[in-house]
């Protein structure tokens, strides 16, 4: 069975966060980087676009955590998965939150970038190309997928704001005919 390995950048920090990277990130940088000698800045702009996809997504949770009080200790980045590290959420509706927060973060990237793609009608971005591919439309893709109601996507947690919506609703409802009883009795 191969290790963990995550390797800390010891001065990166993404909103007070350590960072650390998996060592499948370095061997998937290097192998892209042999397999495009020809264009070496295509290569790495597609690299870096595409590892912003996950460092985006992780700093959308951490966003939210630390919005709502929560420590965030580390922001692991692997080549295909990510990891916000921190406290746990205390209630549902915070955990429902932190976990939109990342697909959140993922559209407020990928939507702008399509509209400015759209209204600059060239098909040939040349070397903005990896960013509309990647950053634009492929960030849509895997954030539709991480909302997958399936056990380790944030899906799994996302989809719980449907029933913590009712249960607000219906609260919601009877606080009000409860106040409206009140006003008509005195």
């Amino acid at each position: 069975m191969m290790r963990q390995t995550w390797f800390q950048l010891r001065r990166a920090r993404i909103l007070g966060a350590r960072v650390y990277l998996h060592w499948s990130v370095f061997v998937v940088v290097f192998l892209l980087a042999l397999l495009s000698l020809r264009s070496p800045i295509y290569a790495a702009i597609s690299i870096a676009s595409y590892l912003a996809v996950i460092v985006i997504h992780e700093a959308g949770h951490a966003w939210v955590a630390r919005r709502l009080g929560y420590r965030v200790d580390a922001i692991r980045i692997g080549f295909f998965h990510g990891l916000c590290e921190g406290d746990a959420p205390d209630t549902e509706s915070d955990h429902v939150m932190i976990a939109w927060g990342g697909v959140a973060a993922q559209l407020a990237v990928a939507i702008p970038i399509l509209i400015l793609a759209k209204l600059a009608g060239d098909p040939d971005f040349g070397y903005a190309g990896p960013v509309v591919g990647i950053l634009g439309e492929l960030n849509i893709v895997i954030a539709l997928i991480n909302l997958a109601p399936a056990p380790g996507l944030d899906g799994h947690t996302a989809w719980r704001a449907i029933p913590l919506l009712w249960q607000w609703q219906r609260a919601r409802t009877t606080t009000k005919r409860s106040m409206s009883r009140l006003k008509r009795r005195r």
